[in-house]
């Protein structure tokens, strides 16, 4: 291909070098020029199957803010992850009287944190280890939907630009929503309450002693199918045809969780419950919402009320109403 592409431009290019000396002569040649030569790199963009948008491309959807929102830190075991957050004075007793969460994104879960004999001391490091990436990722999610019912109105007022309208095509597509069904959407594009993914995260890695989550930052059990799929294979597995999912980072398996809820089919009856809570005006309720969950396990009614029972127990939505530390 390439070198087929190499002899025709060869074989054009004295006819090309004489249109570029015509063309450069008057101001509309040398502008006529500049649109040809955009245009040669354009097609041959499309042409060698370069994808208009990738899907994991929060940045180009407006889904992340541009700016460094956490501190992304490392902490190679779990005695300097403790030292971290006393640090910056990070106290989930202090979180739950109303203290603000640090702005902290750690990569990686200590590798020794199923070491830590003191299983309360061990569940608090990984709600404090998380917290954070989840409230950045709502945070995200937040700022998307208030573009997204901005568009809309543009839309129904029929003022919505060409830039703005392709912007919300291909957040729809993303989302996998009804083309033309503002309300769909907009039951996609939300948050979810910090302690229904603290406690989804908590039941599916173990309080993130798993392999999957030590080894590939998977703490939500999602899975990749087909021979290409990135992540670990669950050694018990009767099927052999997926993985469980891995990520380069925590915060891109948070991120990957919500859209997963967000998106997928599965979870249609969580979104219908949010969607009607926000009608209502009233606040997202996680033992409400996890209702919806009953298709996200294969053990279904009996998964719900283990994640009900884990919210309750350990005290999960004193957490929903914390916020992130304001940035320096």
């Amino acid at each position: 291909m390439v070198a087929a592409v190499a002899a025709r431009f060869a074989a054009w290019q004295p006819h090309l070098e004489r249109i570029a000396r015509q063309g450069n002569r008057h101001l509309a040649g040398r502008v006529a020029l500049l649109c040809a030569l955009f245009s040669l790199f354009l097609m041959t963009a499309v042409w060698f199957g370069a994808e208009r948008l990738p899907r994991s491309a929060w940045q180009e959807l407006g889904l992340a803010t541009d700016a460094l929102a956490l501190q992304r830190v490392y902490a190679r075991d779990a005695e300097s992850l403790q030292a971290l957050f006393a640090e910056h004075d990070y106290r989930l007793a202090a979180v739950r009287g109303g203290a603000e969460v640090p702005r902290l994104s750690v990569t990686a879960l200590p590798r020794d944190i199923d070491e830590i004999a003191d299983s309360d001391a061990r569940k608090r490091l990984f709600l404090r280890t998380l917290l954070p990436l989840v409230l950045q990722a709502n945070a995200e999610l937040r700022q998307a939907r208030a573009k997204l019912i901005d568009a809309l109105d543009a839309q129904a007022a029929g003022r919505l630009g060409a830039t703005d309208a392709l912007w919300l095509e291909t957040v729809a597509e993303w989302y996998g929503a009804e083309p033309g069904d503002a309300a769909d959407l907009l039951a996609r594009v939300d948050a979810v309450p910090p302690s229904l993914a603290l406690a989804q995260a908590a039941q599916e890695s173990g309080w993130g002693t798993s392999r999957f989550a030590l080894n590939a930052n998977a703490l939500f059990g999602q899975r990749s199918w087909g021979a290409g799929a990135v992540g670990l294979k669950p050694a018990e597995a009767d099927r052999h045809d997926f993985k469980v999912r891995g990520f380069p980072d925590l915060m891109s398996a948070v991120r990957a969780y919500l859209h997963n809820l967000n998106s997928h089919r599965a979870y249609q009856d969580l979104r219908k419950r949010r969607a009607r809570a926000r009608a209502l005006g009233t606040p997202l309720h996680a033992l409400n919402l996890v209702g919806g969950l009953k298709n996200y396990s294969e053990e279904g009614q009996d998964y719900v009320l283990a994640l009900s029972e884990l919210i309750s127990s350990n005290d999960l939505q004193a957490l929903d109403g914390t916020k992130l530390r304001p940035r320096r």
